[in-house]
């Protein structure tokens, strides 16, 4: 814990210096580049506003993406390359009417241009927080369900890789010989000499390329555990090192393979956020002059430092001005240059080598070139300019949307310790993307785009190696390794209305208790399993004590750690008591603790909401009074404790009035009781309830309580749906996703899951019920659970599933003649044979009882969004700071 403290600490403090350097480096280059355009050129307000607007924008989005909690350095690149090529180097070039290779343009023009710049950005900022939202739904589900083969197959599949690299790459460097070290005009005379020998085009593709992706990924798979040959690493690096030379003639690619390397070798450390700061300002001061290192005399006279305002107008910056002379002709090529399609298909065609040939040429740059007049050809245009000359705003919208997809899937998403397990998968490509996005950004898309493509490619292959291709395979549970007094344990609630009362006598029929209900279920479709029959318990007595040894016996058999029992008090009257206070008086030595189910009672098992039977009354004693009657079962020594406090649980804690007053009086009776401290947990039983808002210390979930909404319904229709259906048809598996996703709040709250839920025993055809339930789907839920509670909270950490013995809402642990053992089986931590999963159900026909469940799951999460939405509002509201006590996540 210690170590895990100081590395949160030594992380944070790398945050905070990030900061502050780039703070410095923004306001540095922002306020003069600013202030020149304020008093500059004579442009329109509306240019000048909107180039503020994008450069100051873009100089939030650096700061933001540098001092994020999870670090991604080609995010961290993309924002700060285009502040500095479209949003800094646009400021000077305006301030001063000089651009690069002396363009004139159109105040109409360069407005345009701008929205192209906004809507990429746009576009990019919105999908990448899309898929990083959908990769930390990913992260937090798949906890405890890290099925890894290990890191054998992923390390044989970056063996054969690099060494395939190695001989590729030294047979490239034979065929070269020292022409790779004279300069770019002796290099590129040996490339032609070279081009009738078949494939030569080939191995210098992917030896360039694999020099900036290859040895890199390899060296962040090292760092996250794959143990690769040193030997292969650093012969890769050198051979790359050979092949990307500056003198060869380009700083782009020597620069790239610079970048990813050195991120390589930087992963995972807070040095790392610096990186791309450091690189910006020799941008912009020192790397004008850096073509000297061609070795051909064709570059600068010598390196020596400029300020940004003369960097930014020279013609490696001319990425605004490629943009600004696209926007001249998009729409108006004329015949005999090459096409949109043909400028569409030829980055990608050029990489395959028998297309390669028909679509040489067919590149952005040389059109845009020769339509305007410029003196000097790029081979293509910026990102943004290349999309727009293709499809115009569509096309720039979905070429940034498939970059923010890379972006989104590269970058880590924040997660808890549970979940940042050190994947090398996600990590893996996030040096070489980001090496290569300065030369997608600044203007050599088709030249770079094979490159791209490689990488994705061989991160597919690691990935593949590496991951378990079996669906039906029960998951791996860590848990299982867990000594037993250190692991999280799991409580399942238990309902003791399987006995007879007066009460229940006389609103529902002598004689009555939950058999009845369960007894006179029908099915409402096809495969529908009613009505449920207990098998080797039977319908059982609760008054019968011998029934509680048996299930206990089961419980603990099957790693259940404790019941938890449903407690009534209406105003010091209790009910259902006697199967209470017989397990205190005679019951099994198997723990257990209490929840106060503290609702009115009702008619609404048949349909009578508003009929009460039993009103949950608060007098001005109630607090005292309910906690005398806890008193006997807190002293009692089965009773759960967590790290020595005594756990209570309220159902509907948002009901009590003076919530903290309540909590408040526990302690100070607990205390003078000699109960000792209480850990007051709050049932979350209405969405949107915060333990310290009402005193208590905890939450624990209560699925499926909240999710009756399009989440988790039931999309396709089910067969043979009972015509005077009227409730609703969920997805027990779309269930299991919704929780399992489901962020950490800042407060504690335990995790629960529910075997299945079927209330038609209760509600008859107006029932809920989550279709597909099946043990298979329960244990990954289950495992997930146990695993978040034993990273997040080790001993200290419960699963409360719901529950025991709910057999009128389908929602039991206890045998049955469908299923027998099968969710015992898929409680148990070791599992003696494999969990299979189920086939999926048969879809039926559309039909109007089909069509009303959409629209009630429909209208349920209209409402569920309109309670965040007021509660966020209350927030903003209030804002007072809370009294309760609610704990930080251990």
């Amino acid at each position: 814990m210690k170590e895990t403290t100081q590395v949160f600490l030594r992380r944070e403090k790398g945050r905070s210096f990030a900061g502050s350097v780039y703070g410095i480096l923004l306001l540095v280059t922002l306020v003069p580049a600013a202030a020149a355009l304020a008093t500059g050129a004579a442009w329109s307000p509306l240019v000048k506003v909107q180039a503020l607007l994008i450069s100051t924008g873009l100089a939030v989005a650096v700061y933001r993406a540098a001092t994020a909690k999870s670090f991604s350095l080609s995010w961290s690149v993309f924002w700060l390359w285009t502040y500095l090529f479209m949003g800094l180097a646009q400021l000077y070039q305006l301030a001063f009417n000089t651009f690069p290779w002396n363009g004139q343009f159109t105040e109409d023009t360069i407005l345009t241009a701008q929205l192209i710049l906004i809507l990429g950005c746009a576009v990019v900022y919105a999908t990448a927080g899309l898929v990083t939202r959908r990769n930390q739904a990913s992260e937090y589900s798949s906890i405890g369900r890290e099925k890894s083969r290990g890191h054998a197959p992923a390390r044989r599949a970056l063996v054969i890789v690099l060494a395939s690299y190695c001989a590729i790459s030294a047979t490239f460097i034979a065929l070269m010989g020292a022409s790779l070290f004279q300069g770019r005009s002796v290099f590129q005379q040996q490339l032609l000499a070279n081009v009738d020998i078949p494939g030569a085009g080939t191995l210098f593709f992917v030896s360039t390329a694999g020099a900036i992706v290859v040895p890199a990924v390899g060296i962040v798979c090292r760092r996250n555990g794959v143990d690769l040959p040193t030997f292969l690493l650093v012969f890769s690096a050198v051979l790359g090192f050979i092949v990307t030379n500056p003198l060869t003639g380009s700083r782009f690619f020597a620069g790239s393979f610079m970048v990813a390397m050195l991120a390589a070798l930087l992963v995972r450390q807070p040095i790392l956020r610096l990186m791309p700061a450091g690189i910006g300002g020799v941008l912009i001061t020192l790397f004008p002059s850096l073509d000297l290192l061609r070795g051909d005399g064709t570059g600068a006279a010598r390196v020596g430092f400029v300020l940004p305002r003369e960097a930014l107008t020279t013609f490696d910056f001319d990425a605004f001005e490629m943009l600004l002379r696209e926007v001249t002709v998009a729409g108006h090529i004329p015949a005999g240059l090459p096409t949109q399609v043909d400028l569409l298909v030829a980055p990608f065609a050029r990489w395959i080598p028998v297309l390669s040939d028909l679509v040489h040429g067919n590149a952005s740059g040389p059109v845009v070139a020769e339509l305007t007049g410029m003196s000097y050809t790029n081979v293509s245009m910026p990102l943004w300019g290349e999309a727009h000359l293709v499809g115009g705003f569509l096309g720039v919208a979905i070429a940034f949307a498939a970059l923010g997809v890379l972006l989104g899937t590269i970058r880590r998403p924040v997660v808890i310790p549970a979940a940042d397990r050190a994947s090398a998968t996600r990590l893996m490509i996030d040096a070489p993307v980001a090496a290569l996005l300065f030369i997608v950004l600044r203007g050599s898309l088709y030249e770079v785009l094979g490159y791209l493509l490689l990488t994705i490619a061989l991160a597919v292959v690691v990935w593949g190696a590496g991951r378990p291709w079996s669906n039906s395979a029960t998951p791996i549970s860590h848990h299982a390794n867990t000594p037993n007094h250190q692991r999280a344990r799991t409580i399942a609630f238990y309902l003791p209305q399987f006995h007879a009362i007066p009460e229940n006598d006389e609103w529902w029929g002598k004689g009555f208790t939950e058999w009845v209900n369960v007894g006179r279920a029908t099915p409402q479709f096809e495969g529908h399993d009613h009505p449920r029959q207990p098998s080797e318990l039977g319908h059982y007595d609760l008054g019968d004590g011998k029934v509680m040894h048996a299930q206990a016996e089961l419980a603990g058999q099957f790693d259940v750690d404790a019941f938890c029992f449903y407690f009534y008090w209406f105003g010091g009257k209790r009910l259902l008591e006697k199967p209470l206070d017989a397990y205190l008086a005679t019951g099994p030595d198997f723990p257990f603790c209490i929840s106060w189910a503290n609702e009115s009672w009702t008619r609404r098992w048949d349909g009578k909401e508003d009929e009460s039977l039993i009103a949950q009354e608060y007098s001005s004693t109630a607090a005292e009074d309910v906690f005398d009657a806890f008193l006997p079962y807190l002293n009692d020594a089965r009773y759960l404790r967590v790290d020595g406090a005594a756990v209570i649980l309220v159902h509907r804690a948002d009901h009590l009035p003076d919530h903290a007053d309540y909590a408040d009086t526990w302690r100070r009776l607990a205390e003078e009781h000699g109960v000792g401290p209480i850990h007051l947990v709050a049932v979350e039983t209405n969405a949107g309830i915060s333990p310290g808002a009402v005193g208590f210390d905890a939450l624990c979930e209560f699925p499926p309580v909240g999710s009756n909404t399009l989440s988790a319904a039931k999309l396709l229709p089910v067969r043979g749906l009972n015509s005077a259906f009227a409730g609703r048809l969920m997805s027990y598996p779309r269930l299991v996703r919704a929780f399992t996703s489901r962020r950490p709040p800042s407060f504690i709250r335990y995790r629960g899951v529910t075997p299945s839920w079927d209330n038609t025993a209760r509600r008859r055809e107006a029932a809920t019920t989550y279709v597909d339930a099946s043990p298979f789907h329960y244990h990954r839920w289950l495992t997930h659970a146990r695993a978040y509670e034993q990273h997040v909270r080790g001993a200290n950490g419960l699963v409360f599933v719901n529950a025991w013995n709910e057999w009128a809402e389908g929602a039991y642990l206890e045998p049955d003649e469908t299923n027998g053992r099968g969710y015992l089986e898929a409680t148990r931590i070791v599992q003696d044979k494999e969990i299979l999963r189920p086939p999926k159900s048969r879809t039926g026909l559309a039909s109007l009882p089909w069509a009303r469940s959409l629209f009630l799951a429909a209208a349920g999460s209209l409402l569920k969004l309109g309670r965040r939405v007021r509660r966020r509002l209350d927030s903003q509201r209030s804002r007072t700071p809370s009294n309760g006590r609610a704990k930080q996540p251990s």
